[in-house]
């Protein structure tokens, strides 16, 4: 039985984490997650949400009518919901304005492949930038639908970015990834230019991309209500999963570092 308490808490714990890594300046930004599948926890509009409660937070139908909640709902409730509609594997979203992400659109330069063996490893080699469209507009929505069927982060030009996962940590994560990812590209541009990673050395990071997919299933998705395509409840959502070991958690670190140590050596 989901913990709604609970994961209001998770939402503020988000909301505060990303506040703080200016991510989410002022009132900017908003998380939402399935409470199940006909019910949304949102937060609130022009609400900072470092200093959110989980009384805040909104509930919502799957059509963006108001359940629950003394304040009205976020002005990008129908990109949310549209993430949903897209992907029925998520139960979590995460629209942020990270800084250096957002200037790589304003500059109209996407962030490049095969530079940062995170990127590949963590995003597949790419993140994609959706069509410009007013914020908070129907047409934002749109404009996220076709990026997100394929990937877990879209860049919104002018604006800022949107990730999804299966619980609202996985989401949050993979937008600081991206921002960080940004931000050291950015450095590296300052110091004369980035170079690309070998061909060699891509194949191991695309192996690892796959490993960690699986390895992700072990660790996030403890809210999660998402459904198949058959309309019944995936038996791998619903309950807190356990954990993986230890020492699987290890291996993924060593090949990873392994990977990365390749890398270096090769001089690229």
């Amino acid at each position: 039985m989901t913990n709604e308490a609970s994961i209001r808490r998770d939402i503020c714990e988000m909301g505060k984490r990303l506040y703080q890594a200016d991510m989410m300046p002022g009132s900017d930004g908003n998380l939402s997650v399935m409470l199940n599948p006909n019910e949304v926890l949102i937060s609130p509009s022009r609400l900072c949400k470092g200093y959110m409660t989980p009384d805040d937070i909104i509930k919502i139908d799957r059509r963006g009518n108001k359940l629950g909640g003394a304040l009205p709902p976020s002005l990008e409730t129908a990109m949310h919901l549209a993430a949903y509609e897209e992907r029925g594997d998520i139960c979590a979203v995460v629209h942020s304005h990270p800084p250096i992400c957002i200037a790589f659109t304003i500059a109209g330069v996407e962030l490049p492949h095969s530079v940062l063996p995170e990127v590949e490893v963590l995003f597949g080699g790419r993140v994609p930038v959706a069509q410009y469209a007013t914020p908070g507009s129907s047409d934002v929505a749109d404009s996220i639908r076709g990026p997100i069927r394929t990937q877990n982060i879209v860049l919104l030009p002018h604006h800022g970015a949107l990730a999804v996962g299966v619980d609202i940590f996985q989401a949050g994560m993979r937008l600081e990834h991206a921002e960080a990812a940004a931000r050291i590209i950015f450095y590296a541009r300052q110091l004369g230019g980035e170079h690309t990673l070998a061909p060699a050395a891509l194949a191991p990071l695309k192996a690892l991309h796959k490993r960690l997919v699986e390895t992700e299933k072990q660790v996030f998705c403890a809210h999660c209500h998402s459904y198949d395509n058959d309309g019944a409840l995936n038996g791998t959502h619903g309950s807190a999963p356990e954990r993986p070991s230890e020492s699987a958690e290890d291996e993924l670190t060593r090949a990873v570092r392994t990977a990365v140590e390749s890398v270096l050596r090769s001089g690229v």
